[in-house]
């Protein structure tokens, strides 16, 4: 596992279980907000962190079942 990776898992853990990974799959633009509803209204003021992943990386991240949801 890539130490992005990595990162960004143990930033959703810590964010609680309302933590809300996004992942626009073809870009690698990867967001963790708070909640889903943070997700909707994209304030991004609201995120919690911001990757830019590769097609691999994205691929490895979606792997982990944790992202939820894909673009």
């Amino acid at each position: 596992m890539t130490t992005q990776i990595e990162e960004i898992l143990s930033a959703k853990l810590e964010s609680g279980e309302n933590a809300y990974l996004w992942l626009q799959s073809a870009a690698g633009d990867c967001i963790l907000w708070p909640t889903q509803d943070a997700s909707e209204n994209e304030d991004s003021a609201d995120e919690i962190g911001r990757w830019e992943l590769t097609i691999d990386e994205a691929k490895e991240l979606i792997e982990t079942g944790e992202v939820n949801e894909i673009e």
